[in-house]
């Protein structure tokens, strides 16, 4: 069970630093900036004006872009963030069952992975404001 926990620790660990890394490289600078840096997806219109709002997310953990199309109707959405947002979830499921299977056999370390996810997700909850 130690070792079980050791290695859930671990992915907790890692999964949290691809999504804080992965957040500060979607907003660095700031998040409007980086979406005009990354390309522009097809069918937005060609202006100053094009990106209509760009916002911090935290479903998924990232950054969401509106852009004005080019024929004129709707919005074009970029959403990044939904790859690195998946695995932690999963991570945190697996902590959490894990958190569960410790208390019914009296060992309190095995909630600690579940704790790490959860702290992790109030740094990004506070990050994003």
């Amino acid at each position: 069970m130690r070792a079980a926990t050791g290695v859930l620790l671990a992915l907790a660990i890692l999964a949290g630093v691809a999504l804080i890394a992965g957040l500060w490289l979607d907003t660095r600078e700031n998040v409007e900036t980086r979406c005009w840096l990354d390309d522009a997806p097809a069918g937005v219109s060609v202006s100053e004006s094009a990106l209509i709002s760009a916002v911090e997310t935290v479903w998924p953990v990232g950054r969401r872009c509106d852009w004005e199309p080019a024929a004129g109707d709707g919005v074009i959405v970029t959403q990044t963030g939904w790859a690195r947002t998946a695995v932690f979830v999963v991570v945190g499921l697996a902590s959490a069952v894990w958190a569960v299977v410790g208390a019914a056999r009296r060992r309190r370390a095995a909630a600690v992975p579940f704790a790490v996810c959860v702290a992790l997700v109030a740094v990004v909850v506070f990050w994003t404001g």
